[in-house]
């Protein structure tokens, strides 16, 4: 039990040791940390700092759900205890967050471990093979999206959690572990991954159901009621799923009317399709992989894998738990292609047209993270062959063989190939060459990435081997691999996604916000921009409204007025006239114009210009009073005064969602939509005091 415990605490600690240059804020994560992260975790920390729970997003592409929005893991339970630790601390910083995002790491190795373990596999393998395992390129590249990382970092618990329930007496703890398991996995904001644990989990419950599995697991004490065990399996996540169902409806009610959400177009899922090409650089030359699919361990990993392979192959004699989990990764390696290679599938086209689950995912190539958990079993079993020597080929001669036509296709693809990977080019080769600008003294080696650092690790890992074998030096033969890995990969782990320190904070945009209320108050008060988006750019842009939307996430009916104005950088189009700018400033509150609510004769107008022109008009009209009350706006509720000799519309330059409502004079009424996008509610002659408030349950 202490040696247990020191390898938890190991395993706990290890990446932030490995990451080191992030832990100590040497670099910091870029991509989509930010601005598709953090920023709504900095955003809610302030106002829960100050006693308000936002429920709406006012700032963002002209409105947009916070509760119903997956990026901001609004019920995650390990973001709260993040804004309880920021409460203490009294700030939550980028860096905190991404200390938070590698504690994911930490979870998944805990939960990898104990589940290996449970698998009767040696302590000291399931260790060396979890340890190997975070310090891979696949998990390391997942920091970007802590979202992902900490949906993922709870499979292995699901895998332990189902691995107990063989047991006739560990029903209670298997059920308990797979319904917190689940529940985690579905609060903590990345539906990819969702998916993606529902085919692994469904693979992974038909191996243990064979009773020549469940035997070798649970050495006899099996439970053998098939309907049982199925339902120990079944009922704890279908609870997990009932309990956050309310939240899962409000977000598919919000996807719903969210830009290209519902395409039902198998091009949109073929974006970012992986290839043959990908997965044999996930396993020898990862410049030649896209860092969505890759999965490469090191050089001393893949040798250690394809020498066991081998050896498996040409084994008569095989264990028999080894052989069931070695048919079972190449079996569900074999499947999985077929989702990550989305676009040269053929059955992925079937199941594309017959489930309709998977038609609105696209970025296949990222499920090839379900190969992590199989491929740790696998480095289990290849340890236990090198270190126990069962092995039944010729050591030197394999050993030898792999290297050689490794090392040959490596030579290939860098003098010879013409494959070009953008992605690569785009993303990583960018980080490595301003790092070897940075720090010339280890330019060379920075720049070896793009080639032969990995016929170098290849080589060299083939002389560790065949030394260690020569020299009895098993003992030490952990240490060497570990050793090598991070010889090899530490550079590229915590570059792949890095930028210098600081480097977006130059007017100090992500320091705290005492007073987040007054600053939005102020915003609502000031003009928006239309800026640039790649996420939620409030913080980056000061705290001002944008009215841009990122990507294709947007409530839909906005952005597609907005394209009719403007190219995705925020410029008017060529064609758009000085007349029409002026009257879409207005409308919407750009430049100089600060007004977000109207008053119009009538909301179903034929053109968004005719409506800009009532608006105009209306503006100028005398006996239209309009008061807002800003000091009480909070971004979920909007306090009016309307004055009026006319009956009218007053019209809140605000996307509509389900969840908002109106009320005039304190009673509830229907409220509208202009052009299926803004809110608005009939007003009648006279005094009109107006409440619009999100109120999504």
């Amino acid at each position: 039990m202490p040696n247990n415990r020191i390898n938890l605490i190991i395993l706990i600690i290890a990446p932030y040791i490995y990451l080191f240059p992030h832990t100590f804020q040497f670099i910091e994560m870029g991509n989509d940390f930010e601005l598709l992260y953090f920023s709504y975790k900095k955003y809610i920390f302030e106002f829960v700092k100050v006693g308000h729970l936002p429920l709406w997003s006012p700032s963002e592409s002209l409105g947009y759900s916070l509760i119903f929005n997956p990026f901001a893991q609004y019920f995650y339970p390990l973001s709260w205890l993040l804004y309880l630790i920021g409460l203490i601390i009294g700030d939550l910083s980028k860096h905190t967050y991404l200390l938070y995002t590698i504690f994911g790491v930490s979870i998944y190795n805990v939960g990898q471990y104990i589940w290996l373990r449970k698998l009767n596999i040696d302590i000291k393998y399931c260790l060396i093979a979890t340890l190997i395992t975070c310090l891979g390129l696949k998990i390391n590249e997942i920091l970007r999206f802590p979202n992902a990382i900490h949906t993922f970092c709870w499979f292995p618990w699901i895998l332990y959690g189902m691995t107990l329930s063989i047991e006739n007496n560990k029903k209670i703890k298997s059920s308990l572990i797979i319904f917190f398991s689940t529940l985690l996995i579905l609060l903590a904001g990345y539906p990819y991954y969702i998916l993606y644990g529902l085919i692994l989990f469904s693979f992974y419950f038909l191996f243990i159901s064979f009773n020549n599995v469940k035997v070798l697991i649970c050495e006899g004490n099996c439970e053998q009621n098939y309907i049982k065990f199925f339902l120990n399996n079944a009922i704890p996540p279908l609870v997990a799923l009932l309990i956050v169902s309310p939240w899962f409806l409000g977000i598919s009610e919000v996807m719903e009317i969210t830009r290209d959400r519902n395409l039902q177009d198998i091009n949109f899922s073929y974006i970012l399709s992986s290839s043959l090409i990908d997965q044999l650089g996930s396993w020898i030359f990862p410049p030649i992989s896209i860092a969505e699919g890759y999965y490469y361990f090191g050089s001393i990993v893949t040798l250690l894998l394809l020498f066991y392979l081998i050896n498996f192959l040409f084994s008569k004699n095989k264990n028999k738990i080894e052989k069931y989990f070695t048919i079972l990764f190449l079996l569900f390696f074999i499947f999985n292609y077929q989702f990550a290679a989305a676009e040269s599938s053929f059955l992925f086209k079937i199941f594309w047209e017959e489930v309709d689950l998977i038609k609105n995912f696209r970025s296949f190539a990222r499920i090839n993270i379900l190969l992590i958990p199989l491929i740790s079993v696998l480095l289990c079993f290849s340890l236990k062959t090198i270190l126990e020597k069962k092995y039944k080929v010729n050591f030197y001669l394999t050993i030898l063989l792999t290297v050689t036509a490794i090392v040959i296709l490596q030579i290939y693809f860098i003098e010879y190939s013409k494959i070009q990977n953008s992605y690569w080019d785009h993303w990583q080769l960018r980080r490595l060459e301003r790092a070897s600008e940075d720090i010339k003294i280890l330019s060379f080696l920075f720049k070896s990435y793009d080639n032969y650092i990995y016929s170098f690790f290849i080589v060299l890992s083939a002389l560790m081997l065949i030394y260690t074998k020569k020299y009895y030096l098993e003992k030490f033969f952990p240490a060497f691999v570990i050793i090598l890995i991070v010889g090899e990969l530490f550079i590229l782990s915590n570059l792949q996604w890095a930028i210098p320190n600081k480097y977006y904070d130059e007017n100090n945009y992500n320091s705290l916000n005492k007073n987040p209320m007054k600053n939005l108050r102020n915003s609502f008060e000031s003009s928006r921009v239309v800026t640039v988006v790649k996420g939620n750019t409030y913080f980056r842009n000061l705290t001002k409204f944008n009215i841009n939307y990122f990507d294709q996430f947007g409530i839909d009916s906005h952005t597609k007025l907005f394209d009719v104005y403007f190219n995705r950088k925020g410029e008017f189009r060529d064609e758009i006239s000085l007349d029409t700018r002026k009257k879409i400033n207005f409308i919407w509150g750009l430049d100089e114009n600060k007004n977000k609510v109207f008053f119009s004769k009538k909301i179903n107008y034929l053109t968004f210009e005719e409506f800009v022109d009532d608006a105009i008009n209306m503006n100028h009209y005398n006996n239209i009073n309009i008061k807002i009350d800003t000091k009480n706006y909070n971004g979920d509720e909007l306090l009016i005064n309307l004055d009026a000799d006319i009956v009218g519309y007053l019209i809140f330059m605000d996307n509509w969602s389900p969840g908002w409502k109106v009320y005039v004079n304190d009673e509830e009424r229907k409220i509208l939509k202009v052009f299926n996008a803004y809110k608005s509610v009939k007003t009648d002659i006279g005094s009109n005091k107006i409440k619009f408030k999100y109120e999504p349950w």
